[in-house]
């Protein structure tokens, strides 16, 4: 063949593998289906996932991210590609932060297909809330209390927070539980209901958008049912750490012509002037005693329930003036007595002393967080003491705590009282007033109740109460006539 044929056809084959080359592929046809196109945004990354139409081959797909609508300065993420559908991790993000995005597509030719700019926003930076289970407290037969602080919000407001327990481990919201309020910050959950002598689960709670965050897990242990003795409330008070007692129906009384010693009749119930009639053949009630007086002869002497002697060491129990009433037989307590044949056994009660008293009033940890306010039940002032598991639901109470309060801080009928505190084990101590010799006065306007515990040679420890103050750690001179109020040791 002629050489100028020969290089004629060389420079055609040339000519049709360069315009072979450069040849783009149908870009017209690629498109991503936004219709199917999935943006999960979290606060530091994102996921998109889709399908894509195109009929050719591709290379690869990459996306463009960043915070101008330019795109410029923007990092490219690698797309997986998997057929059809496609899928990218954009990670380093930041939170509650509007992003541009979009795709380029690799052929493989001169140039790359782009898409359209889009654009997804970060989610704010959540996280679950942190919240501490502190303690659990005021643990009883049926309930106790769950101390709980909600530490942190998580970056978004807590709209419910709680505790949550079982008598399995690992208890949540599913099952018991109970809320108290929202945001930050300590709060108490009262658990109630509760089965004695069994052992329970509890975790504190707190609700934000993102989800829920518990607390650590504690246990605690409900205390075995006790049978409630003759003559005492429905209610257990602690008088130490590792002590509660039972109180006494009423206040202490006596019957000098029958020689009887008994409880009121009712709570708010006290004797007043009647007290004033006080000697052996009396054939009324009294129920204001000179400290000691508690008719056995322990070595005082005045022992009598009558005992009206304005001489303070004539009432040294056992005849020491630092002797308490507990001291050596325990006769010189009240409690000694047989009360109104309730039990038929003597040394079954007794007087508080005065760090119980102190206790009672000012240490106790109860599952409601009151421990006493002050009252007018049924027109009489004093003050109520609630027990360990007092329950808030059973009647409202105002001003707990408040050793300053007034009496009608809390105003209280007499049915009212029966049927919602008394019956639930609360405590009323009227201000019965006082008695020296035969002269009674400050009844219905103070009170005073005579503790165990012996202080210096004229005097002894008692609570007082009168309508601007309750005290602890008060004395008293012995010969004085002062209300007592019995209790019987639980545990």
């Amino acid at each position: 063949m002629h050489f100028k044929s020969i290089m004629a056809i060389m420079l055609g084959m040339l000519a049709l593998f360069a315009c072979k080359k450069d040849e783009k592929p149908n870009t017209e046809t690629f498109k991503i289906n936004k219709e199917k196109e999935t943006v999960m945004a979290e606060a530091d990354h994102v996921t998109i996932s889709g399908v894509y139409d195109y009929s050719g081959v591709i290379n690869s797909m990459t996306l463009r991210v960043g915070k101008e609508e330019h795109l410029f300065g923007s990092t490219d993420y690698p797309v997986a590609l998997n057929g059809h559908d496609y899928l990218v991790e954009i990670t380093g993000l930041q939170p509650a932060t509007l992003y541009y995005y979009g795709y380029v597509v690799d052929y493989g030719a001169a140039t790359d297909w782009s898409s359209e700019v889009y654009t997804f926003t970060t989610a704010e930076d959540l996280r679950l809330p942190t919240v501490a289970t502190v303690e659990v407290v005021g643990v009883n037969t049926t309930s106790a209390t769950c101390l709980c602080n909600v530490v942190e919000d998580g970056g978004a407001e807590v709209t419910e927070r709680g505790a949550c327990w079982s008598t399995r481990p690992n208890p949540d919201i599913s099952g018991m539980s109970y809320a108290n309020g929202n945001g930050l910050g300590e709060y108490s959950i009262d658990i109630t209901e509760l089965e004695p002598n069994t052992t329970y689960y509890v975790k504190a709670y707190a609700k934000n958008s993102k989800g829920i965050g518990y607390g650590e897990e504690l246990t605690f242990t409900t205390i075995e049912t006790m049978e409630v003795p003759d003559g005492c409330l429905n209610g257990l008070y602690s008088v130490a750490d590792d002590k509660q007692v039972w109180f006494s129906q009423g206040n202490l009384r006596y019957l000098a012509s029958t020689n009887q010693w008994g409880f009121a009749e009712q709570q708010n119930s006290y004797e007043g002037q009647a007290n004033a009639n006080i000697s052996e053949t009396n054939d009324g009630w009294i129920d204001l005693f000179a400290w000691g007086t508690s008719g056995f002869d322990h070595g005082a002497v005045c022992y009598q329930p009558w005992s009206i002697l304005v001489d303070d060491s004539s009432y040294y129990a056992y005849g020491s003036a630092s002797s308490n009433l507990f001291d050596q037989t325990g006769q010189a307590d009240w409690g000694y007595n047989i009360i109104s044949d309730i039990g038929n056994q003597e040394g079954l009660w007794r007087t508080l002393t005065v760090e119980e008293w102190e206790y009672v009033f000012d240490l106790r940890a109860t599952a409601s967080g009151i421990r006493f306010v002050k009252a007018q039940v049924g027109g009489v002032n004093g003050v109520i003491l609630l027990p360990d598991e007092w329950n808030t639901s059973f009647y409202t109470l105002n001003n707990i705590n408040q050793k300053t309060a007034s009496f009608t801080s809390n105003v209280i009928s007499l049915v009212n009282f029966e049927s919602e505190l008394h019956y639930n084990g609360a405590v009323f101590l009227p201000a019965a007033g006082r008695r020296k010799e035969n002269v009674v006065d400050l009844e219905g306007t103070s009170g005073m109740y005579w503790s165990s515990t012996a202080w210096g040679v004229r005097t002894a420890f008692v609570v007082t109460m009168d309508s601007d103050l309750v005290e602890i750690y008060t004395t008293y001179r012995r010969y004085y006539g002062l209300s007592v109020r019995l209790v019987q040791d639980a545990i």
